[in-house]
């Protein structure tokens, strides 16, 4: 697949800087968008969404950091990929009054160096497509749309190749998919604005407020994402040839796994009661959604209130039974 041209990326940032917010949303005849979970794999972007991007480049994206916090299924799919906003650096020593410029070398991602940021690829998809992708990523009732800067990552060459990047590369602007946490008095958690990676859970929410708010749970980072869907995360990076840091970063996490009877029988009984209800709202909301791949809001609230209820029903009866569905039993 071609590399996305330079004119294009800059294209892209132009487009956003002269469009108004009511125009920004049609602006350009295809979308740049930010793919950092299951989508950087080939078995998932095309075999399953059938999504046929025009060209792509690997990025990397030094406002986000890769989370596990949006809440799936119990015992099978506990949770998926999420972004979150690192809203602050690290405290620096107060340095001389007229200290001098610092030398900068830029990252040697690729020699093991890695600042904690978010990589993924960057895909030029038609309008169409990205309707598709909204559609089937849940049409706006988990991930919301943002547009985030992303500097493009030069691809591997060997020596006495023409570099295939002329100049150092400039941020360009791409939309990507993140779900905002809604944090409850007490704060914690691990988006809040220390991002200290804390873990610290947020106050539990009253009972109306976790069924009809947000896909969230009490602590955000607690889950581990199923060996299936790490394994998509895992092969997309290599695909498409993502740093070596980032890609033993990737190896390194644990998934998920089920290591007792109790939690086997546990999945089975949750999939019976609850996939039929699920594939059931999964479709009439695909079936019903707007052109542009959203979700009816009467669907959307719907979709959310029966995924809530759904957790809330994992938390007081089947964990409790058949343990934990969320993070491995050592």
């Amino acid at each position: 697949m071609p590399q996305t041209s330079t004119a294009r990326l800059m294209r892209a940032t132009q487009e956003f800087a002269q469009a108004t917010e009511k125009t920004r949303a049609e602006a350009g005849d295809t979308v740049l968008y930010l793919a950092y979970g299951s989508n950087m794999c080939a078995e998932t972007f095309l075999g399953k969404r059938g999504v046929r991007p025009l060209s792509q480049v690997n990025v990397s994206a030094p406002t986000l950091k890769l989370s596990f916090n949006l809440s799936g299924i119990p015992y099978e799919e506990p949770c998926f990929a999420n972004v979150v906003i690192r809203k602050k650096l690290p405290k620096l020593p107060d340095g001389p009054k007229f200290p001098s410029p610092p030398p900068f070398d830029p990252p040697a991602y690729a020699h093991g160096v890695w600042d904690g940021s978010l990589m993924g690829v960057v895909y030029e998809v038609t309008r169409e497509d990205y309707a598709a992708i909204i559609r089937t990523e849940g049409g706006g009732t988990g991930y919301k749309e943002i547009v985030v800067p992303c500097v493009p990552l030069p691809p591997d060459v060997s020596v006495g190749d023409p570099s295939p990047i002329p100049e150092l590369p400039r941020p360009v602007l791409a939309r990507t998919l993140y779900m905002p946490y809604r944090l409850t008095e007490g704060g914690g958690g691990d988006d809040d604005d220390d991002d200290d990676d804390d873990g610290k859970p947020t106050r539990e929410r009253p009972l109306l407020a976790r069924i009809f708010g947000g896909r969230q749970r009490r602590e955000p980072d607690y889950a581990q994402p199923s060996p299936r869907y790490l394994k998509l995360l895992r092969d997309g990076a290599d695909e498409h040839n993502l740093p070596a840091a980032y890609q033993r970063y990737l190896g390194d996490l644990q998934a998920y796994r089920r290591t007792t009877a109790m939690q086997e029988i546990g999945r089975v009984v949750f999939l019976a009661s609850c996939g039929p209800v699920i594939l059931t709202l999964m479709a009439l909301a695909q079936a019903t959604a707007y052109r542009d791949g959203t979700y009816r809001p009467a669907v959307a609230t719907l979709m959310n209130a029966v995924f809530n209820i759904l957790w809330v029903a994992y938390d007081c009866i089947f964990k409790p039974v058949f343990g934990d569905g969320e993070r491995t039993q050592e």
